[in-house]
């Protein structure tokens, strides 16, 4: 049966801006040494409503704390064949997604994470890339349209 729908069969509480937004993405190729924690490069902001993305690194701004998605794609190769990489979304130094790669061969490998995070005011989102065995290449907007990137957008408060 159909039910007329009033006031009171609305939740309240949902909708808003959802910002700050951000997406970046590298410009060009990085070169990732093998056995080491790099940082990844983002020098290409397409969106940072609130200004918030500087120095490969997304800060949280004054009141603006609560849950938001983070995604990050990365596309990359190490030109060895068997090679793991892992990448992660950290919040500071403290790990809070990863995604690993295992190349079966020498082509480009992509692999996507994302999470919703608690976030407060001040909190600094890096995404990491590590390569266990060969030094890797990240591939930027100059291999691929648009190549790896990152994405973060609040939720709620």
């Amino acid at each position: 049966a159909l039910r007329k729908m009033t006031k009171a069969n609305f939740v309240s509480g949902i909708g808003g801006a959802n910002t700050p937004i951000v997406m970046v993405r590298p410009s060009g190729n990085q070169s990732i040494s093998a056995s080491t924690y790099t940082t990844m490069v983002f020098d290409t902001e397409v969106i940072d409503t609130a200004n918030a993305f500087a120095s490969n690194a997304f800060t949280v701004p004054s009141g603006q704390g609560g849950k938001y998605y983070l995604g990050a794609t990365v596309i990359a190769t190490t030109g060895a064949d068997n090679s793991l990489e892992r990448f992660q979304i950290r919040n500071g130094s403290t790990e809070i997604a990863y995604g690993n790669i295992f190349n079966s061969g020498t082509d480009d490998n992509t692999s996507t994470i994302s999470t919703v995070a608690d976030l407060s005011a001040g909190d600094v989102i890096t995404v990491v890339y590590f390569s266990y065995q060969n030094s890797a290449t990240i591939k930027g907007q100059s291999a691929y349209s648009n190549g790896s990137q990152l994405h973060i957008f609040k939720l709620i408060s």
